[in-house]
């Protein structure tokens, strides 16, 4: 890769710093895909992404992703797909990573959201345990770093990768049985760091958010039927907790998303952002 020169460096951060801001926020130049986009989090942000202009490629295993990315279409005046695969296939994500840049995007965004969150106490937790979520939450966020990452080295397009980290890559906390979890997630935020060393040469960005308890599909289905203190449910108890005492939800981790994607932040790489209602100052 060529060096530029320090005229040459300069010119382009002018470039943005007399850009409006609401441009730097824009992904019509983009696109984008999301694992984990057929409900919680990642269809978050597809939403928020598609708003914004970007041509969006919502992936999961769960056959949902297609009416997912047919609302988000019908909602939004941009392209939205979706694509029913296995993210730990990844020769399936290189082929898509490679495909969705033929299609005419100068850069990439693409979002590592796909995950599970069991809960096994360690006498309980197995070998299958073990490998089911270090496999979906850590290994496959790998797969689609490389693919992304490659697939824009190879074409020389600029892009961005972000991952989908946890408080639990910070500390464990609570509740107990999260040793998989945590070893997973810890691992994503390590990732994320030798990634943007690796890539930062190539005009390729590496990030990561960490969100606290969010209030999802899957966790109001394992916590929403509990009757805590008080008579109050978990999420509104856990957000008494917090210093902005309310409940998390998907759109608050898919604006800090799209801020760490944009060039709003094009300065920024290596991250990992705590997007937690500030649980980690406690």
């Amino acid at each position: 890769m060529t060096m530029k020169t320090t005229q040459e460096l300069m010119r382009d951060s002018y470039e943005y710093a007399d850009a409006a801001f609401a441009s730097l926020v824009r992904f019509d130049d983009a696109a984008a895909v999301v694992t984990g986009g057929a409900q919680g989090i990642g269809r978050g942000i597809a939403g928020r992404l598609a708003e914004l202009g970007a041509a969006v490629t919502l992936v999961d295993i769960d056959p949902a992703v297609d009416a997912a990315a047919a609302a988000l279409a019908e909602r939004h005046a941009t392209a939205v797909s979706a694509r029913t695969l296995d993210v730990r296939r990844s020769a399936d994500l290189a082929e898509l990573a490679r495909e969705v840049l033929t299609a005419g995007a100068r850069r990439l965004v693409w979002v590592n959201a796909a995950g599970i969150y069991p809960s096994h106490l360690l006498p309980d937790l197995s070998d299958e345990d073990w490998d089911r979520v270090v496999g979906l939450d850590l290994t496959a966020t790998f797969y689609g770093s490389r693919a992304a990452g490659l697939a824009l080295r190879d074409a020389g397009l600029e892009g961005v990768i972000v991952n989908i980290s946890s408080v639990a890559g910070f500390r464990v906390g609570r509740p107990p049985g999260l040793a998989h979890y945590a070893a997973a997630k810890h691992g994503v935020q390590g990732l994320t760091k030798a990634l943007a060393v690796e890539l930062g040469p190539y005009g390729i960005r590496a990030v990561a958010v960490a969100p606290g308890a969010v209030v999802t599909e899957g966790l109001v289905a394992r916590f929403g039927d509990l009757d805590l203190e008080g008579g109050t449910d978990y999420f509104s108890t856990r957000a008494q907790e917090m210093p902005i005492r309310r409940p998390s939800l998907p759109d608050d981790v898919a604006r800090a998303v799209c801020f760490l994607a944009s060039h709003a932040a094009a300065n920024i790489t290596g991250v990992v952002l705590p997007v937690d209602a500030g649980q980690l100052v406690l």
